[in-house]
């Protein structure tokens, strides 16, 4: 039983890290637009400015802060639940799911990632193209 409440717990730290990680992001994203006045032409100038290595130390950021937040929680569910050493399962789930992250961004996240930026500047540059072609 106490397995079983184990491994859910493990589950949920994950959905929820993952749910995080996609709040952080829009949030972050309506912050910015915020700045921006929600002006896609400043949204473009972004986009167009924005370093590569940049776009990774926030995808890294994002990713340890929803990690740390749901390892909180997590702790908090397994304290709740009687388990005796609550901080140091939540310690080790953190550690385990950072090992997991870590292998997937290196053998193909990070890659992914920067090749889906990459098309941010090119539709930006063939969008304009295609506007300024209509209009002339």
């Amino acid at each position: 039983m106490w397995l079983l409440l184990l491994i859910a717990i493990i589950g949920l730290k994950t959905l929820l890290c993952k749910g995080l990680a996609m709040g952080i992001f829009l949030l972050a994203l309506w912050r910015k637009g915020r700045q921006l006045s929600f002006a896609s032409d400043a949204w473009d100038r972004f986009f167009l400015s924005l370093p590569a290595a940049r776009v990774q130390r926030y995808a890294i950021g994002i990713y340890l802060a929803a990690a740390v937040i749901s390892s909180v929680i997590s702790y908090c569910i397994l304290k709740l639940a009687g388990y005796r050493h609550s901080l140091g399962i939540a310690v080790l789930i953190f550690i385990g799911g950072l090992a997991i992250t870590a292998y997937q961004w290196h053998k193909k996240g990070r890659e992914y990632l920067l090749k889906r930026y990459q098309e941010i500047p090119k539709t930006i540059l063939e969008r304009k193209e295609r506007e300024h072609s209509e209009n002339e």
